[in-house]
């Protein structure tokens, strides 16, 4: 394994396969990925050189108050310190609203610029909202999706279907903001309503 000299706030378990961080302004930053084969490196014929491999690995990022706000699972997690990027393979996002899981991601991989605070996703993409108080379960099915880590957006420029109970939506391009609670799609946009289904309660 290429030897990592880790920021203070940061520490690797080469013996765990997982990665934790404390409180800091690089804690936010630091999150994900990329699949080295898809890195324009690459394909440039020049072979990147990671400072740390982990597989089966776990990312938790915390706020200056030590919650956590964003959890990362993967396959296998490679960072290079002279791209300024960190690649995943399989990986499994979740965020966290007041301490609560809220939202999942899934993607074959993902692409992070830390120093932008921005997320790639690509490929086919499963986000999961889980029901809440005020909100219903909602499942998006898209593909290459932007996550800014810092304002808790998602974007694509992709054909995006959303799922409520009662509610199909599909169009092209999307648009959500975890804060708001906003989800919009931006154009072709096609609706059906269904009444929701009732359990059946007779014996």
């Amino acid at each position: 394994m290429p030897i990592w000299n880790p920021e203070p706030s940061l520490r690797a378990s080469g013996n765990q396969g997982s990665v934790a961080t404390t409180p800091s302004g690089f804690a936010a930053q630091l999150f994900l990925a990329v699949l080295v084969g898809l890195l324009p490196v690459a394909a440039q014929g020049t072979a990147p050189e990671a400072q740390l491999d982990i597989f089966g690995f776990t990312l938790r990022i915390t706020d200056a108050e030590g919650q956590i706000t964003h959890v990362l699972h993967g396959e296998r997690m490679q960072q290079f310190d002279d791209l300024q990027q960190q690649h995943t393979e399989e990986p499994r996002l979740e965020l966290l609203t007041d301490g609560e899981l809220d939202w999942i991601w899934s993607a074959p991989a993902a692409i992070h610029y830390p120093a932008r605070q921005r997320l790639e996703l690509l490929g086919k993409t499963v986000g999961l909202r889980l029901p809440g108080t005020r909100n219903p379960q909602t499942e998006i099915e898209t593909a290459d999706v932007t996550i800014l880590t810092d304002t808790r957006e998602f974007l694509t420029d992709a054909r995006a279907t959303m799922i409520q109970p009662g509610l199909f939506m599909t169009g092209i391009g999307m648009h959500a903001n975890v804060t708001t609670d906003i989800i919009e799609l931006k154009s072709s946009v096609n609706t059906i309503y269904a009444a929701p289904e009732i359990e059946d309660t007779k014996p």
